[in-house]
């Protein structure tokens, strides 16, 4: 799952949901890693975002205009944003 959702984060803004693991909440939200949704100044640090850290992913939250990460393996649903979500199980 990890190289199908980088390459749609690359591609566009991405919903995720997943469960953090700090306080395991359920948390919504809307990122991305392509180079033309992120500022200029923060290009340096999508190099580093791009290089695979196993299941800790690191994205750019287009809401909180704010680096943030997530792991993988606690991800419920993701979408591309102009795409209707999928219905849950």
């Amino acid at each position: 799952m990890n190289e199908s959702i980088q390459e749609m984060l690359t591609k566009g803004e991405v919903y995720v949901v997943f469960r953090k693991k700090t306080n395991n909440l359920i948390r919504n939200m809307l990122c991305t890693l392509q180079r033309d949704l992120i500022p200029p100044e923060e290009h340096p640090v999508l190099g580093k975002a791009l290089v695979d850290g196993g299941d800790r992913l690191f994205v750019w939250d287009t809401e909180k205009n704010a680096w943030r990460s997530f792991y993988v393996s606690s991800i419920i649903n993701y979408h591309l944003a102009d795409e209707k979500p999928p219905l849950f199980q």
